[in-house]
C-alpha cells in the first residue's frame, strides 16, 4: 500500500508495485440513472480515497472478459467483476512511483468490445507494464484506462428519449466526461495536461477518432489500433428507432405508453433481465444525430483536406498512430457464423444486390479472394473475412493516413498468435493490444517478446511527443512492421507496394471499379441481412 497526496483530491491510497503507482477506481464522473447524463464531481474528499480495489463495470455480458482472452487463446487470471449502472464512470491511473520533475506526458486507453462488453478492470488491460517501461527506458508517462457506459445505457436512443430529455451516445459523453476530468487533475499526478494521447483499440478506436468531429480540442494526439472511424459505422436514426422499438417488444413494454413510462420501465428491470433478452444482433452503437456524432464517417471524406467543417479534430489533434493486424477481420467470424452455409453464394448475391447487378466487379472481387462454391464453407469464410481484413481494416488505416495533415505513424502487425487455438498462427484481432501493453510477456519466447518491448517502445516515444520511426509519406508511403518478414525484429519499411508489409494489393484493384465508400456499404449490407 501506498499513500499519495493530490492537491484537489486529497489523500489517496494506492498499490504500489516496483517502479509504478497504481490507483484503481478512481471516479470522474456521477450518474443519477444509467440513462442521465455524466456529472462532473467536486472533487473534494474528506478523508483518504481508497483507490486500491477496482471499480464497478458498465453493465455488460458477465463472460465478456473471458470471451476476450478466447480470442487472444491465452488466460490470465483475475476476479471477478462488479457491475452498476450509476457507479462505472471510473478510471484506473499508473504513475510512476518516484515523482518526476516536470510534467509527463499521458496516454489515456479507451478500450473495444463492439460497444457491448468491455472493463478497464480487465487484466489484459492492465497498464502497470507498460509505464514501468516508460521509467525503464527514461521515458516516463502516466496511463489511464477509463469505463463508459456500453450497450443499452450508453447507446440505446430514440426520438422518444429524447423527448423524454435523454441524450444520445452516452457511453462517448462519458469518454468526454473522463478527458475534462483528465485535463483538469493530471497535473497534481505529475502529468501534464498539455500532453494527452488517447489510445482506442477497436470499437476504442472508432469512438476515440468520432471525437475528431469535435470543435473542442479533447486531448493532442491519437493512437487507433485495429479500428477507426471507417472500420465500424455509426447507424442512422432510423436504425436506432428500429433497435429501440425491437427492445420495447423484447422486454414487453407497451410501446403505447409516454417516453417517461417506457423509460422508467426499462431502468426498473434488472441488468441481467436485459442482458439475457436482448442478443448480440441488435445493433447498440453510436447514432448520427446529436453534439457528438453529426455525420457519418467516410473514406472519401479525408481525401478533402479542406473539409474542415466536418472533422475539425484534423486542426486540434497534432498527430496520429495508426495500423491494422494482418488479419484484423476475424473479430468478424462469429458475426458470420450464423451464415456459414453457402456463404459463397450469399455473399454473392448479396454484392450483386448492392453493387446494381455489377457482375463483372462481383466476379473480380470473388476471384481476388477465391470466394466460390467450389471450396468449402469454412474456407470461402475466411477468404471473406480477409476481403473484410483489406478493406475495412487495411485500406482504412492508409486512407485516413494519406488524409492526415500532419504527421501520421503506420504500423502493421504481423505477429503470428503464439497460442493454441483456431487462430493460432494467424495475426488476430485484439492481438496487437496483448503485446503492447507487455501482460502476457511470460507466455511469450525470446524473439516475440522483444518485438512486444519494441512496439511497446515506439508507442511510448509516440506519447512522448518523438518520432518512433519515420511517418508516412503520400508519394513513399511507409510503415512499421512488427513480425514477418522482419525476421531480425521490427523495422521500417519504405515503399507503397503492399506485398513489402505482407499485405494484398486486390482491394486497391478492385478499388478502381468502385470506390471503397461502395464496397464499404455492401459488405454493411452483407453482414446485416
Amino acid at each position: 500500500m501506498a499513500e499519495f497526496s493530490h492537491p484537489e483530491i486529497g489523500k489517496i491510497k494506492g498499490i504500489r508495485d516496483g517502479k509504478v503507482l497504481s490507483f484503481r477506481g478512481l471516479k470522474y464522473a456521477s450518474l443519477e440513472h444509467g440513462f442521465s447524463d455524466p456529472m462532473p464531481l467536486l472533487n473534494k474528499a474528506h478523508g483518504v480515497v481508497d483507490a486500491r480495489t477496482h471499480g464497478p463495470t458498465a453493465i455488460s455480458p458477465p463472460m465478456g472478459c473471458d470471451m476476450e482472452l478466447g480470442l487472444i487463446q491465452k488466460s490470465l487470471p483475475h476476479d471477478s467483476f462488479k457491475m452498476s449502472d450509476t457507479e462505472c464512470l471510473n478510471l484506473n491511473l499508473c504513475i510512476p512511483a518516484e515523482q518526476p520533475s516536470t510534467p509527463i506526458p499521458v496516454f489515456v486507453f479507451f478500450h473495444g468490445g463492439g460497444f457491448m462488453i468491455g472493463s478497464n478492470a480487465w487484466p489484459q488491460y492492465d497498464l502497470a507494464r507498460i509505464v514501468a517501461l516508460g521509467e525503464e527506458i527514461n521515458q516516463p508517462v502516466i496511463g489511464i484506462q477509463i469505463n463508459y457506459r456500453l450497450g443499452v445505457h450508453g447507446f440505446l436512443y430514440s426520438e422518444a428519449m429524447g423527448k423524454a430529455g435523454i441524450k444520445p451516445n452516452r457511453g462517448l459523453l462519458d469518454q468526454r466526461a473522463a478527458l475534462t476530468w483528465i485535463t483538469e487533475n493530471i497535473a497534481g499526478f505529475g502529468g501534464d495536461p498539455n500532453k494527452i494521447t488517447v489510445c482506442g483499440e477497436s470499437a476504442g478506436g472508432v469512438s476515440a477518432m468520432l471525437h475528431l468531429q469535435s470543435n473542442e480540442p479533447l486531448y493532442t494526439q491519437l493512437v487507433a489500433m485495429g479500428g477507426n472511424s471507417l472500420v465500424l459505422n455509426p447507424i442512422p436514426l432510423e436504425v436506432a428507432e428500429a433497435t429501440y422499438n425491437t427492445v420495447l417488444s423484447t422486454l414487453k413494454i407497451d410501446p403505447a405508453s409516454s417516453s417517461e413510462a417506457q423509460l422508467c420501465s426499462i431502468l426498473k428491470l434488472s441488468p441481467e433481465s436485459w442482458l439475457q433478452a436482448i442478443g448480440p444482433n441488435v445493433p447498440m452503437l453510436p447514432v448520427v444525430v446529436g453534439e457528438i456524432v453529426r455525420h457519418f464517417p467516410t473514406y472519401a471524406q479525408w481525401h478533402q483536406t479542406e473539409d474542415e467543417a466536418n472533422l475539425p479534430g484534423r486542426a486540434w489533434c497534432r498527430r496520429i498512430m495508426i495500423g491494422d493486424c494482418q488479419f484484423d477481420g476475424s473479430i468478424l467470424a462469429y458475426a458470420l457464423m450464423g451464415k456459414k452455409a453457402g456463404i459463397s453464394t450469399s455473399f454473392r448475391n448479396s454484392f450483386l444486390s448492392s453493387l446494381n447487378g455489377n457482375q463483372n466487379l462481383v466476379q473480380a472481387i470473388c476471384t481476388a479472394y477465391n470466394i466460390t462454391d467450389q471450396i468449402s464453407d469454412d474456407e470461402a469464410l475466411s477468404n471473406i473475412l480477409k476481403f473484410v481484413t483489406d478493406l475495412r481494416f487495411y485500406a482504412s488505416a492508409l486512407t485516413i493516413s494519406q488524409g492526415w495533415p500532419g504527421s501520421a505513424y503506420v504500423y502493421h502487425f504481423n505477429e503470428p498468435n503464439p497460442w493454441d487455438g483456431p487462430w493460432k498462427g494467424e495475426s488476430t484481432h485484439i492481438l496487437d493490444v496483448a503485446f503492447l501493453f507487455q501482460n502476457f510477456n511470460q507466455h511469450l519466447e525470446p524473439r516475440q517478446r522483444e518485438s512486444a518491448r519494441k512496439f511497446a517502445t515506439d508507442f511510448i516515444t509516440f506519447v512522448a511527443g518523438e518520432e518512433p520511426y519515420a511517418a508516412y509519406d503520400s508519394q513513399e508511403g511507409g510503415a512499421q512492421v512488427y513480425g514477418p518478414p522482419c525476421e531480425n525484429g521490427p523495422r521500417f519499411i519504405l515503399g507503397k507496394d503492399p506485398e513489402n508489409y505482407l499485405r494484398r494489393k486486390h482491394v486497391w484493384d478492385i478499388a478502381t471499379e468502385a470506390d471503397l465508400d461502395t464496397l464499404s456499404r455492401a459488405f454493411d449490407k452483407f453482414i446485416a441481412s
